[in-house]
């Protein structure tokens, strides 16, 4: 299974960067690189251990592409178009979504950006991820912040990268950490009914049933080692790890149908 999801995701790159232009000598092949990537994720082994191999890149050349990801949005590409091919029957395609909004905090001992004291973790420096994923368990955009960072304010960036990926979206659930006046109103904007816990009202309202879904989630991202305790100082290589652990799990998704 692993091979398809591999051709599959070096596919859709291969794709969008036919349109950058590039100098020099020819970059390795997308699909050791992604290879390399998820062994990298998974195990969660150090830059310098990444030995050029036939079938493997090295740490430094790991390093390079995913930076040229990022800086050229190219995983955020490959996030959307993978979202838009698992609805891509016709009925399926205009039916509305339903999400779930959440985070999750992870250890950061080396600092970096996008650390801070995690209230949490007895103020320790931590990471934060925040993720939206479909009520059918697929991860539609996720973002790191300083684990000190409100839920609240990454809200609207996590709407806004769900729309994108998403024809429609009918209903939004989350806990009382994004209670708040304005992510109602954002929601209700957008025509998506919010359904969010108000601070203070008691459990029982079976919206955890829900919810158990973006855990989950959180779950299968942290399963990759090098996300479930932070070791990369750069903010940009962070966020390129994760957004490619989301898409991996929706690879791996289409590969199954």
């Amino acid at each position: 299974m692993e091979p398809r999801v591999m051709d599959l995701v070096a596919g859709v790159i291969d794709q969008i960067e036919r349109a950058i232009p590039t100098k020099g000598r020819p970059p390795m092949q997308t699909c050791t690189v992604l290879e390399t990537l998820q062994f990298f994720l998974r195990e969660g082994v150090q830059w310098r251990e990444l030995r050029a191999a036939p079938h493997r890149a090295s740490g430094s050349t790991l390093r390079r592409r995913l930076v040229e990801w990022s800086t050229t949005a190219v995983l955020r590409r490959v996030h959307a178009v993978l979202i838009r091919m698992v609805r891509s029957a016709p009925e399926a395609a205009t039916q509305a979504w339903d999400i779930v909004v959440d985070s999750c905090s992870v250890r950061a001992k080396r600092g970096g950006a996008l650390t801070g004291p995690n209230p949490t973790d007895r103020g320790k420096p931590g990471t934060k991820y925040h993720v939206v994923v479909s009520t059918d368990g697929l991860p539609l955009a996720a973002l790191p912040s300083a684990a000190n960072v409100h839920d609240t304010r990454l809200f609207p960036d996590l709407l806004r990268l769900a729309m994108v990926v998403c024809a429609r979206i009918a209903r939004l659930y989350a806990d009382a950490g994004y209670d708040s006046a304005d992510n109602r109103w954002l929601c209700l904007r957008e025509g998506i009914q919010p359904i969010i816990r108000k601070i203070g009202q008691p459990h029982g309202s079976g919206l955890g049933q829900v919810r158990c879904i973006v855990e989950h989630a959180n779950a299968w991202l942290l399963n990759n080692k090098r996300l479930d305790r932070r070791h990369d100082r750069k903010g940009a290589i962070v966020d390129a790890l994760l957004t490619a652990a989301c898409i991996f799990v929706v690879a791996a998704r289409l590969v199954e149908f």
